[in-house]
């Protein structure tokens, strides 16, 4: 009697271990697939054959290997994005108290001056000669990854970047003035005039960061198909995943580790129960092992089966086969000589 309630609490058991940890991989799973998939780190082995196609975790400060460069003013800069910020002196219509004032500031944009109240003695040029522009390094890798552009230009901060006025193209060293790492075309810096203009470039700092994000062949790609957000995470630092997908549950601890523990727990059981029943049955601790098999594949299947038809068909086949090979050893040597 006792045997037979002992295996019996020892094969539930086995079945609420088994079910806790298949619970906990499934719903880690489905959190990591709204990322792109789980991710594995690869800030010390780089891109391999085996994280190919996975998310990955990198972290490192980025080594630019091709530089960004401003063919118009042929400016080059080691630097992951490089930002051209081109402003003219405009008048600005300022309004005080229903009173309008003027002033003349640098600005980024043409100004309407159409449409201010005092137009005659504030009209603006029309446009600016060119645009500010964004450029991006030509290749930069980090822990041996090369970055897909789309990470590039995510690349956070934005800093102050003094150009190598050296390589200026000859018809802008013609038309500017090289002002505190600037470029002018103000005859006096300190007094600009209506129109002048006054070029910059600011730079995405070379700082430590942390990527997740796809492995495509050795290119740190963004994940296809994820919802509400890019396909890929970035932050300034050591980052853990935990910090860059707080959504995340926690990673189960050694799945594989409680599912060997709930075999073992469910062919004790078996057996415990099986002896209960007959204790001269020969051929006893095979059968248990069978039962344990079957147990733990047929819950293990019958769980998965939604989430990965193939992987829940593959452990209910088993659970099958298992039963059938237990039920013909039982048989077998249940059978006279």
């Amino acid at each position: 009697m006792w045997k037979l309630l002992g295996g019996s609490l020892l094969l539930l058991l086995a079945m609420a271990m088994l079910a806790s940890n298949e619970s906990s991989v499934m719903t880690y799973r489905t959190a990591a697939a709204r990322h792109g998939g789980v991710v594995v780190d690869a800030t010390r082995s780089g891109p391999t054959a085996a994280n190919d196609g996975d998310m990955v975790r990198v972290a490192g400060t980025p080594r630019v290997v091709k530089p960004a460069v401003d063919k118009q003013f042929g400016i080059r800069a080691d630097v992951p994005i490089l930002w051209r910020v081109t402003e003219m002196f405009q008048w600005r219509e300022i309004d005080y108290g229903g009173s309008a004032s003027y002033e003349l500031q640098w600005v980024d944009h043409p100004v309407n001056s159409n449409i201010f109240r005092e137009r005659a003695r504030h009209e603006n040029p029309s446009a600016l000669p060119f645009g500010g522009a964004r450029y991006l390094a030509g290749e930069v890798r980090l822990g041996g990854f090369t970055l897909s552009p789309a990470i590039v230009a995510a690349m956070p901060g934005r800093t102050d970047y003094a150009p190598d006025f050296g390589t200026l193209r000859p018809n802008m060293a013609a038309s500017f003035r090289v002002v505190n790492d600037t470029l002018m075309t103000s005859e006096d810096p300190n007094s600009p005039q209506l129109g002048d203009l006054r070029v910059s470039w600011r730079s995405a700092p070379l700082q430590e960061v942390t990527v997740i994000a796809r492995n495509r062949d050795g290119v740190l790609v963004p994940a296809e198909g994820v919802e509400d957000n890019p396909g890929f995470e970035l932050q300034v630092g050591q980052r853990e995943v935990m910090d860059l997908q707080p959504d995340m549950p926690p990673q189960p601890w050694l799945p594989w580790l409680w599912r060997v523990l709930s075999l073992v727990v469910a062919t004790v059981g078996a057996y415990v129960l099986l002896h209960g029943m007959s204790p001269s049955r020969r051929g006893a601790p095979l059968a248990a092992l069978g039962v344990g098999v079957a147990l733990t594949s047929g819950l293990g299947g019958v769980m998965w089966v939604t989430e990965r038809t193939d992987l829940g068909g593959v452990l209910l086949g088993i659970a099958v086969l298992a039963l059938g090979v237990t039920a013909w050893q039982m048989y077998e040597r249940s059978s006279p000589a």
